[in-house]
């Protein structure tokens, strides 16, 4: 429940009137832990995205099973990117072929 208001950012109470937890970036500013995390893993800006100061995810992530749900992040990315290039990977390849004469 955060929005956007200028350069504020309005942290909002869920339903049992507990605030949700938040995460400071190293440039100051402040979030959802969940807002943040969205915005680096599954969004790939790892960036604030009020000023564009890197964000350190290995600070960010202290919990040690937060790794693999990055490194699945990677390889569905290259997993997608093969499938989407695949067609021009098979034409290269059988050019490769042709003009070597392995056909």
């Amino acid at each position: 429940m955060a929005r956007r208001r200028g350069n504020k950012l309005l942290v909002g109470v869920d339903e049992e009137g507990v605030l949700e937890n938040t995460y400071k970036l190293t440039c100051g500013h402040v979030f959802h832990e969940f807002c943040i995390r969205g915005w680096c893993i599954v969004g790939k800006r790892q960036t604030c995205p009020y000023c564009r100061e890197r964000v350190d995810l290995k600070r960010m992530f202290t919990n040690p099973w937060d790794g693999p749900h990055i490194l699945y992040g990677q390889l569905l990315d290259w997993i997608r990117w093969l499938v989407a290039w695949q067609p021009l990977v098979l034409l290269l390849a059988q050019g490769f072929n042709w003009v070597l004469g392995l056909e």
